[in-house]
């Protein structure tokens, strides 16, 4: 079993689209951090509520409660592709034990297709995939690599940090597209903004900050 973790909190109308066409494929837990969702609106999909709580707790929360012996997490503002679980069971056969997908957003003009192209690089070169392109691993890598911590940012890249040490890290070619609304009319600003918060966590700021400097 794949068990498929969501994130979300005060997500948009219709998220759960983004879902519909992978939901008998996975074990989809959805973990909501916002107070206000009465389902995961997804067929057969299962709802964690865990209000006011960091991305970070949320993800771990997910992984914890999900039964699947490969994890698949996946930002709600992001769409997976439609053959997720078969590239995901491929890249293990082949003896990854972890591994992300490439980056491009919806609806996309010049100036996203340079970030996810860049984002791409960086997760081919580095091997430092973000929440929004999908992060897969066995429970076993999981559980090696101390799961998610408690961050309200940078859970992510402080997760694979620490799963790619000692494992075999797939990038898929298949790509999962996410949604452009943080870049409407302030993609430069938003690039920025994100450098600074990427740099801050690499030079040990705190997470609050970080948060802060992301959120104002």
């Amino acid at each position: 079993m794949i068990s498929l973790v969501v994130p979300v909190r005060d997500e948009p109308a219709g998220w759960p689209e983004n879902f519909l066409p992978v939901a008998a494929d996975f074990e989809i837990v959805v973990v909501d951090g916002s107070s206000r969702s009465a389902s995961s609106g997804i067929p057969g999909g299962r709802l964690l509520a865990l209000p006011g709580t960091s991305r970070g707790a949320r993800l771990h929360a997910g992984a914890l409660a999900a039964g699947g012996d490969v994890l698949f997490f996946l930002h709600g503002d992001s769409r997976p592709p439609a053959d997720a679980r078969m590239r995901i069971e491929e890249a293990l056969r082949r003896g990854a034990d972890a591994g992300c997908f490439r980056l491009a957003y919806r609806d996309a003009g010049a100036a996203l297709r340079w970030i996810a192209w860049w984002a791409n690089v960086r997760t081919r070169r580095l091997r430092l995939p973000f929440g929004d392109q999908g992060i897969f691993c066995t429970r076993e890598a999981y559980v090696a690599a101390g799961g998610f911590r408690d961050l309200p940012i940078c859970d992510d890249l402080d997760f694979v940090r620490r799963l790619r040490r000692r494992r075999r890290f797939a990038v898929l070619d298949a790509r999962c597209v996410a949604s452009p609304r943080r870049y409407r009319g302030r993609a430069v600003r938003q690039v920025l903004v994100d450098a600074l918060v990427v740099a801050g966590y690499f030079a040990g700021v705190a997470p609050g900050t970080l948060e802060r400097w992301y959120r104002g």
